[in-house]
């Protein structure tokens, strides 16, 4: 059983660096036969210099297309052979050249013939694949810049994390999170003031009962987030008190408690969104702007009793009618 075989795509980096090590020893093994005193690590950097000198290590590296580091350390290992030498450059003295030795250019020419050997034997194999390899290589690199695999994992993070979270409405039984999570923050960053313990300490009286709305966040059936909506006039509501708790915080929780907010309050018939919050809440103040909120000039912020600072954003929701294309859960 070759167990990274049966790992298939999950296993792709393991998969081609087994496949590399298993080339470079075979490699390495036919330089000692032929008496030939060269490591297949080093050919890359070796080649370039034999075709294009002096040139410098950032250079190298960018031709390549490796880290400075991983250059510096072919190079070292190739001027302790005697196969390189280098100088400071005349025109700026921070910039090493490189260049074969003369050592390095009379391997060179023992090399030759045994890297054309080497050419040949590896179209052979490629031949046997059955496929063209190494145009296959060309477009997972091409892929590669245009996206790297941090993205892409990053992307596929991103989208489980926002299937996973549910939003599901106020109950009795989930009144203890709503006081728990925002106290969390509160003790945090701030302080808890009087009105946040009027509106903790009474939720029911405080938002609900003048017609407003509390919902919550459950991943994988644990509630870790909640948000409110507060009602202010007949057009206009407040997205407040929304918190997630700490555990969860940079799992897309946050998000999809915002949007399930202006979802509900677009279903209310809700013409404008107001959030208050505070400017060193970079992380927040981040998230609304990417769903469309905007602040508004200060001198027309609401006044909420509020010791901490406080600015006030506004989303117009006529305005913000994108849909949402994630299916969001929701549960009474």
């Amino acid at each position: 059983m070759d167990f990274i075989r049966l790992l298939g795509s999950l296993a792709l980096a393991s998969r081609l660096k087994r496949l590399s090590e298993r080339l470079m020893k075979d490699a390495s093994r036919i330089y000692r036969e032929q008496k030939l005193h060269f490591e297949p690590r080093w050919f890359p950097a070796f080649y370039l210099l034999s075709e294009q000198s002096p040139m410098a290590v950032t250079e190298m590296a960018r031709e390549l297309r490796v880290t400075h580091p991983s250059v510096n350390q072919v190079i070292g290992a190739m001027e302790k052979a005697g196969l390189i030498i280098s100088w400071r450059d005349k025109k700026d003295d921070r910039k090493r050249l490189l260049a074969l030795s003369a050592t390095g250019k009379d391997l060179v020419i023992g090399l030759m013939p045994l890297w054309s050997d080497i050419k040949r034997a590896a179209c052979e194999l490629l031949d046997a694949s059955g496929t063209d390899l190494l145009a296959a290589l060309d477009r997972i690199e091409s892929a590669l810049d245009n996206a790297g695999m941090f993205d892409r994992i990053k992307a596929q993070t991103k989208k489980r994390q926002l299937e996973a979270v549910e939003i599901i409405n106020y109950k009795p039984c989930y009144r203890k999170y709503f006081r728990m999570f925002n106290l969390e923050w509160l003790e945090k960053y701030f302080s808890v003031e009087p009105i946040d313990k009027k509106i903790l300490g009474d939720p029911n009286g405080q938002i609900l009962k003048k017609g407003g709305q509390i919902l919550f966040a459950r991943v994988y059936g644990e509630v870790v987030g909640t948000v409110a909506l507060i009602r202010r006039d007949k057009t206009t509501y407040e997205l407040a008190k929304m918190a997630v708790t700490e555990k969860a915080q940079g799992h897309q929780v946050g998000k999809q408690l915002a949007q399930a907010a202006i979802d509900r309050a677009r279903s209310l018939g809700t013409r404008t969104l107001v959030v208050n919050t505070n400017p060193e809440l970079a992380a927040a103040n981040r998230l609304y702007g990417q769903l469309g909120f905007v602040q508004v000039d200060p001198t027309l912020q609401q006044e909420q009793g509020y010791q901490r600072r406080t600015i006030t954003l506004k989303l117009n929701i006529e305005d913000n009618k994108k849909p949402n294309n994630h299916k969001r859960r929701y549960y009474v």
